[in-house]
């Protein structure tokens, strides 16, 4: 189930892929979660990267900034709220919607996600209709999944 997203501004950006096509960073350390989010948001017409651990985003953000950043809360080493609050530091980072993806989904995990920056809460699992759902505030105007 999706939280809906607190909006911090408005998110019209325009795709930063060279195809034209928007962006999607999936941090999660589930390697076979990340490969299936990837073939949806694929299907979905974006332009997938995947990382496995925060380290493994905050290096590929640095190389090519992402227009829209999923990250799961639950990550050895750094967990996704840690990562999400790192990001919020850096000026060129602070306009990417973030959408947490996570299994950990009480309301206080899903507060405490958007208290630390992110946008919205998509709980682990969910069918393609719900992330579809809580895409679309972030995709820019006329974009359609």
């Amino acid at each position: 189930m999706a939280v809906a997203p607190k909006l911090r501004q408005p998110y019209l950006r325009v795709p930063s892929a060279a195809n034209g096509k928007l962006r999607v960073l999936v941090v999660d350390d589930e390697i076979a979660f990340g490969k299936v989010m990837r073939e949806v948001l694929e299907l979905f017409g974006m332009e997938v990267r995947l990382a496995f651990g925060a380290a493994q985003a905050l290096e590929q953000m640095r190389r090519e900034t992402p227009d829209l950043l999923m990250v799961d809360i639950m990550m050895p080493e750094v967990d996704g709220l840690s990562l999400i609050r790192r990001v919020q530091k850096e000026s060129v980072w602070l306009g990417i919607p973030i959408i947490v993806v996570s299994a950990r989904a009480s309301k206080a995990d899903q507060h405490e996600a958007l208290f630390a920056g992110a946008d919205a809460f998509l709980a682990k699992p969910f069918t393609a209709d719900e992330l579809r759902q809580a895409l679309r505030p972030f995709l820019p105007a006329g974009t359609s999944l």
